[in-house]
């Protein structure tokens, strides 16, 4: 016996205003946020969150996982004898690393530096 599948709707293409999208992108990257429940509820695929996030990222309020860096022409003096300073010196660039920074912001750094 052979069973055939009748779908009796057409499939449906939804198109998302730019708004609906940054906001879902926004929801998205918020911390603890889980691309895929949001995704449940909007009933969209996360590929698609994704795509807007990333085609979107200029637009959203929050950083999207890079450091904000200061250069100045002149550096601040700092007490050198602080015992939580980490100091690293390589190819000519001095980085100055307070007690509380998170070895994985160390570790981007340094990988930059080795480009």
């Amino acid at each position: 016996m052979t069973q055939i599948t009748v779908l009796s709707s057409v499939e449906r293409r939804r198109h998302w205003s730019d708004e609906r999208k940054l906001a879902l992108g926004e929801a998205a990257i918020a911390p603890g946020a889980s691309v895929a429940a949001i995704a449940r509820a909007a009933d969209i695929s996360p590929s698609s969150i994704y795509r807007w996030r990333r085609n979107l990222c200029s637009k959203l309020a929050q950083p999207t996982g890079f450091a904000p860096v200061a250069i100045h022409a002149d550096p601040p003096e700092i007490d050198h004898g602080a015992s939580d300073m980490l100091v690293i010196e390589l190819r000519g660039v001095t980085i100055r690393a307070a007690g509380g920074v998170s070895a994985s912001l160390l570790v981007a750094v340094l990988r930059e530096l080795k480009a």
